[in-house]
């Protein structure tokens, strides 16, 4: 018990606080200096540039315009969190397809256009930026890019949203 500032009767509380902080510094100091403890620093492997396929599936357009054009910027958010512009690297758009039995061959199906979806369309969108890779995966914008990631374009007529489909990390040229 503590009497007088002495624990016990016999240790001093300041001493003994000077023990424990003494204590868990050289515990601390050891655990860093093994790996055991990892700091903020051994998290980042590197800093490279990453591109990202974004499908977009079902979008009613009455026009027949291109949103998407290579090397453009669209503006992107991740998970309803606005981020910024990106470069376009490819982008590519098909009409919404139906499956239909092969007449050729009744085993095999085909696809063809669907006639009662006329102005629908699929889109995959690749686009570019430069990430932070962690043991995790690439980070952009303070978001983990993995696929599945919700994600949307916005550019001067368009906001459409779709998901991420596949991520690839370049090495620097």
């Amino acid at each position: 018990m503590i009497k007088d500032g002495k624990i016990f009767g016999k240790i001093n509380i300041i001493d003994f606080l000077i023990i424990l902080i003494v204590t868990l510094a050289i515990a601390g100091v050891t655990l860093v200096k093994s790996g055991k403890f990892a700091t903020s620093s051994k998290a980042i492997t590197k800093i490279a540039p990453v591109n990202f396929d974004v499908v977009i599936r079902g979008q009613k357009l009455s026009k027949d315009d291109k949103i998407f054009i290579n090397g453009e910027k669209t503006f992107i958010t991740i998970r309803n969190v606005p981020y910024t512009s990106l470069i376009i690297k490819k982008a590519e758009r098909t009409r919404w397809q139906t499956v239909i039995p092969d007449p050729k061959n009744p085993l095999k199906a085909i696809s063809v256009d669907d006639p009662s979806a006329p102005y629908t369309y699929n889109f995959f969108v690749t686009l570019e930026d430069t990430a932070t890779v962690t043991g995790d995966g690439p980070v952009i914008g303070g978001n983990k890019i993995k696929i599945g990631l919700p994600v949307t374009l916005e550019g001067y007529n368009y906001r459409l949203t779709g998901v991420v489909s596949d991520v690839r990390v370049l090495d620097k040229k």
